[in-house]
């Protein structure tokens, strides 16, 4: 099928609209399937500060008194980078933890290695990880 001059330019016409169309509906769905912030991209060390510290505890009564696997310490801080966390926080927090363990390392370990001790940290290092659960459901 032939067209003539108007009736071809209209349609073509038409076609740069359509294709214009198309193009701001990519555009737009795609905004709307842009990604969430990772849950720790806005935290702050306020925000882990109660974290950080009682997981370094139980973490270092661990390695002080032999035990083996207690690394929560450590896991915590690859679950914070993995959740976005920014490296300006991810440095904050290792220090913090590095400022605690060289704060402890002179301590002779029969003033660590107690039951009332190991209790205590146990039950911080729990409450630590829960309020981590919680602040990342509620920040994601």
């Amino acid at each position: 099928m032939l067209l003539t001059g108007d009736r071809r330019i209209e349609q073509e016409m038409s076609l740069v609209a359509c294709k214009s169309c198309a193009f701001v509906l990519s555009i737009g769905t795609l905004a709307g399937c842009s990604p969430a912030p990772a849950p720790a991209a806005h935290l702050t060390m306020a925000d882990i500060q109660p974290i950080v510290t009682p997981l370094t505890y139980r973490e270092l009564l661990g390695a002080k008194c032999g035990e083996p696997n207690i690394a929560v310490k450590t896991a915590f801080l690859a679950d914070l980078k993995a959740a976005g966390a920014s490296a300006g926080l991810m440095s904050e927090a290792e220090a913090e933890a590095a400022t605690i363990e060289a704060a402890e390392r002179d301590t002779p370990n029969e003033y660590v290695c107690t039951v009332e001790l190991f209790d205590s940290t146990e039950k911080n290092a729990a409450a630590a990880q829960k309020a981590w659960a919680d602040l990342k459901s509620r920040k994601s």
